[in-house]
């Protein structure tokens, strides 16, 4: 009996009846075979997968008893059926989980004891790791451990200290508080943290007015001032300083992201030593483009879509969103689309709420697209990895992303209609028929194929747009030859020097060492103009010349999708998949890259006032 097959349990007694090879259905005594299943004693709130269990065991019971053999260990048994009930038996599922206890432990316990200078940073990371998922395991269903016990206490404790009192101030009271802590919160992480040459008062009061400039300018450019909540900007900003303190001024944080990002790296890497090097192993020292990054990427598309059939990703997904919905009070589909981000990026991030896209309120399209142009897609973390930026630095932008887009998508576009899942989280990954898949490895060659178009499509928009980029720029440097324009090394009028004139003021109230503002300026407008790949890899040839805190400060300023290119994408992806909408996502959409850039560069802010560089 295959899962794919449908069983009726017997009532007592009867014979249960089977769904027909051929695909016909068979009745009993002339009852509807679907009235048959439900009127069944399964309880409603199980999922579907494990009714389908049960009625297959019962199913395998009752051969059994049909051919005279009570007995679960008789000889007769056909071994399908006796492995079929073992598998399924609670026996099986404590060995497959105390398995996995060891498994973890085993892994842990040396991670703990070792003494290696190279490796003893790890201990942190590992020990978080490990008793996630053992308590996980152990509290999954109050299996084993009893959640309801730990989940009062914790309800008491929560209502005693903070939910009652809080509960009991009246509106102006709980937003006065607010304020406050925030304002604590920023002025503290000024002033409060110990200086160094490099981050001193001076500089920090910098980026504070930078950072002020950034979302004062949000503020004034609302659509709806009156409909701002204060709840999601103070959280937002507040998160943003949190995440910041987190990663530059304690150890566990610093070494916990630290090790993410190596063993992101190791990971993706493996897109490059194996499966590229067993094509092109002679090139694979020259770092081409097409031969390194995009191995790497379609690797790691095609991770993903294997995880995504496992449950993995859906579960992290899900479990994340919950609590910027409850936190935020946004909608189920925004933080679906707010924390999957970071992990699989843009245009795809969309598809996990597909069914509900073409009803999205103005607000929640907004919210979509700007979440999209705020953070990179871990599909394109090892190509910026692999060229020498920092790995850290990248995954705590991204992170800190998440609230910044938040807070600064309802700040320039608060919602004012009622959304349709609001109140609710749901994710839902629609496919193609041709993409679905039956097993794991099908899943990973159905990705692989997708990576593949995801490859296909980075290669053809970063060739295409650099080379408009270089005709248009072969246009200005005639014309500024013409009028005597250079830059201050002699060089061509171009458009990247053009926008990184306009942007060295902002680029300046970032925090970045006066000499070199024009050259991180026009590094974020080559970002905008053409891509944050191309920004990256001009910034590692000149990171050596630049100041550390100017490093810094540009990492997270060019750490997200907000570029020209990626306006055309998300327009194209969005208006697939809510074709009658287009007309409005093309008129957010320009306003959304905009609050996109200035998220990368509030994040830049910061790091320029907590980091010690």
């Amino acid at each position: 009996m295959n899962f794919d097959e449908l069983a009726v349990l017997p009532q007592s007694g009867e014979k249960p009846t089977e769904k027909a090879d051929h695909g016909s259905s068979s009745s009993h005594d002339g009852v509807d075979e679907k009235q048959t299943y439900h009127n069944q004693s399964i309880p409603s709130q199980e999922p579907a997968r494990e009714r389908i269990n049960d009625i297959d065991i019962e199913a395998a019971k009752w051969r059994r008893r049909e051919n005279g053999e009570d007995d679960d260990d008789s000889p007769n048994t056909p071994w399908k059926d006796k492995l079929l009930v073992f598998f399924h038996s609670r026996y099986a599922v404590w060995i497959r989980d105390f398995g996995l206890i060891l498994l973890i432990l085993g892994w842990w316990i040396p991670a703990i004891i070792n003494d290696t200078p190279k490796v003893r940073h790890r201990w942190i990371p590992s020990t978080i790791f490990s008793w996630f998922f053992i308590l996980l395991i152990l509290f999954h269903k109050s299996r084993y451990i009893p959640q309801r016990p730990f989940a009062r206490v914790f309800a008491t404790a929560w209502n005693a200290v903070l939910g009652k009192p809080w509960s009991m101030l009246p509106y102006a009271g709980k937003l006065s508080a607010g304020w406050i802590a925030l304002t604590a919160l920023v002025f503290g992480s000024t002033y409060g943290l110990p200086t160094t040459p490099t981050s001193n008062y001076g500089n920090r009061t910098i980026s504070l007015v930078g950072l002020l400039l950034i979302y004062g300018g949000m503020f004034l450019a609302s659509s709806n001032h009156r409909a701002i909540k204060a709840r999601t900007t103070i959280l937002g900003i507040g998160f943003q300083f949190i995440i910041a303190l987190f990663v530059f001024r304690t150890g566990a944080g610093s070494s916990f992201f630290t090790w993410i990002s190596t063993a992101a790296f190791d990971l993706l890497n493996q897109g490059v030593i194996g499966g590229a090097a067993f094509f092109w192993n002679d090139l694979i020292s020259e770092h081409y483009f097409f031969i390194n990054t995009l191995s790497s990427i379609i690797f790691f598309v095609a991770l993903c879509v294997a995880l995504f059939y496992l449950g993995v990703l859906t579960w992290v997904i899900k479990k994340a969103a919950w609590f910027f919905h409850k936190t935020f009070d946004i909608s189920g589909a925004e933080a679906v689309v707010a924390v999957a981000s970071p992990f699989i990026g843009q245009g795809e991030n969309v598809v996990l709420v597909r069914p509900y896209a073409r009803l999205f309120t103005r607000a929640e399209f907004h919210q979509v697209l700007v979440s999209g142009f705020a953070t990179i897609a871990g599909s394109v973390l090892s190509a910026y990895i692999s060229i020498g930026v920092n790995g850290r630095d990248l995954i705590t932008s991204s992170v800190m992303s998440i609230p910044a887009s938040i807070a600064a998508s309802k700040l320039v576009y608060p919602e004012t209609q009622e959304a349709e899942t609001a109140g609710q989280l749901s994710i839902e990954r629609e496919e193609q028929e041709e993409e679905r898949a039956n097993d794991a490895l099908h899943a990973l060659s159905n990705g692989a194929w997708f990576g593949l178009r995801v490859a296909g499509l980075i290669f053809c928009n970063v060739l295409v747009i650099v080379s408009l980029v270089y005709a248009i720029n072969g246009i200005l440097a005639y014309i500024g030859n013409a009028w005597y324009i250079t830059d201050d090394n002699g060089g061509p009028l171009s458009l990247d020097l053009i926008i990184g004139y306009i942007l060295w003021p902002l680029t300046f109230m970032l925090g970045v060492p006066r000499k070199d503002v024009l050259t991180v300026s026009q590094l974020i407008a080559t970002k905008v103009v053409q891509n944050e790949f191309v920004a990256y890899s001009q910034f590692i040839k000149i990171q050596q010349d630049l100041d550390p805190r100017a490093v810094k400060i540009v990492t997270y300023a060019l750490c997200g999708f907000g570029n020209l290119g990626s306006l055309g994408i998300n327009i194209g992806v969005m208006s697939a998949i809510a074709p009658k909408r287009k007309m409005e996502i093309v008129r957010l959409a320009p306003s959304a890259l905009i609050t996109g850039v200035f998220v990368t560069l509030s994040s830049a802010a910061i790091a320029g006032i907590v980091s010690a560089d």
